[in-house]
């Protein structure tokens, strides 16, 4: 499924940053070299992130804040 449909982002792809380091928005984009256009997406993509992270028990309380 698509997250970003500016960027062209799917949820695939934020998961992939998320276990490539990313714990935040802005880290995802920048690992897809782009920047939020709209920025609709952004508090999808830190949900995903953050159930990342908590599914791994890397989670903290600022996780997604930007």
């Amino acid at each position: 499924m698509y997250v970003c449909i500016c960027n062209a982002i799917k949820e695939e792809d934020v998961r992939l940053s998320a276990q490539n380091g990313a714990h935040k928005a802005r880290e995802v984009f920048n690992a897809h070299g782009c920047k939020p256009e709209c920025a609709k997406c952004t508090n999808c993509i830190r949900t995903i992130i953050k159930d990342h992270h908590c599914a791994n028990q890397t989670c903290t309380t600022n996780l997604a804040a930007e």
